[in-house]
């Protein structure tokens, strides 16, 4: 029923109905997982602001979260990028798309499972350079893990170091804009040369079971990775990274395997508080093993304009699934021999070894 009453826009590229999945399908699909390999789940952009605090006053603050729970509960470690600064203390700037949102929104996504957080991203200025320091303070107060950011450039280039499932995890974060590049002396993030990531990836290596590198790179609503990229996404791996992890987009991009190892250029959005009805997300679940990982991708339907949707994003399975994990898998690149990438029930996996 809710189907015939979508906007026109949406008609011809909505999903039925019956390809989306709440929270007790998605169960049905978590409950096969092997919770003795260690977890990583990585969604996209997430800013709880905007037109998402209407349903969220409404269905309260756990909202958003509803039907995408059983993937967050079946991980050991979920990963997002913050996409805005969490402040009060300083006005948001004035322009085009500018955001500020409540640092009480920092509880709200730990409770929900968010574990590491990346602030390195094109809105982290939009409160000035003190928004910067209440989004540190924000986070660390909900205990969740940040990279990405710092209150210099030494600061913002530092690691977060998560202990689950029995590994040590390090992530990096960087931003390429120098717009909110943090200096010697004011907060900001790392802009990601390829000096910088050399240096972090070597020196993160040595410490850690794991390295996840997470950039926010690309052109809005462009389907394809810059070759500037590509080449950021091999230079941490050839350093050490064990899975590089890319966003702002705000649309999927392809995959590729990379020395055995798995690069997701762009998950698209997760939780979004923006009425774009053009936007498109992915939830990857990392399983890292002994000699490779396996990287499940669930396509989201994220369009908050969809009267189903409307700021609480669900996973697609059936056809629509199928479709969107077809043709992301047309698009990659595999370049190894070890690799594989399957469809089975809705779910694209990406097998790799080292």
């Amino acid at each position: 029923m809710l189907q015939t009453r979508l906007p026109n826009w949406a008609r011809a590229s909505a999903p039925p109905t019956t390809d989306l999945l709440d929270a007790a399908r998605l169960a049905e699909v978590t409950q096969y997982f092997d919770r003795t390999v260690p977890s990583l789940l990585a969604g996209g952009d997430v800013m709880l602001g905007d037109r998402a605090l209407g349903p969220m006053r409404v269905h309260g603050s756990q909202y958003p979260f509803e039907h995408v729970r059983p993937l967050l509960e079946a991980s050991d470690t979920v990963l997002v990028n913050h996409e805005g600064p969490f402040g009060t203390r300083e006005l948001q700037n004035v322009r085009r798309f500018s955001y500020r949102v409540d640092p009480a929104m920092a509880h709200v996504m730990a409770e929900a499972g968010i574990t590491v957080v990346t602030l390195a991203n094109n809105h982290l200025l939009d409160c000035g350079p003190e928004g910067v320091l209440e989004s540190l303070e924000a986070v660390e107060s909900a205990g969740i893990a940040s990279v990405g950011a710092g209150r210099n450039l030494k600061d913002a280039r530092k690691p977060g170091i998560v202990h689950t499932g029995g590994l040590r995890i390090g992530f990096l974060g960087y931003y390429w804009n120098k717009r909110c590049s943090a200096t010697e002396s004011t907060p900001g993030a790392p802009s990601g040369t390829l000096e910088q990531i050399e240096e972090d990836v070597s020196a993160l290596r040595k410490s850690v079971d794991r390295v996840v590198v997470t950039l926010h790179w690309g052109v809005p609503y462009d389907r394809h990775p810059l070759p500037d990229d590509r080449e950021k996404a091999h230079v941490a791996i050839d350093c050490g990274a064990d899975a590089v992890v890319g966003h702002h987009p705000h649309v999927i991009q392809p995959v590729e395997v990379y020395k055995g190892r798995p690069i997701i250029y762009s998950l698209g959005n997760f939780v979004f508080g923006s009425g774009h009805s053009q936007a498109g997300g992915m939830l990857a679940r990392f399983e890292f093993h002994e000699t490779g990982t396996t990287t499940r991708l669930f396509p989201l339907y994220v369009r908050n304009r969809d009267p189903r949707i409307n700021y609480r994003p669900m996973v697609m399975g059936g056809h629509s699934a199928t479709r969107v994990l077809s043709h992301a898998r047309d698009e990659s690149w595999l370049d190894d021999g070890g690799a594989s990438f399957d469809i089975a029930d809705g779910v694209g996996i990406l097998v790799t070894e080292y």
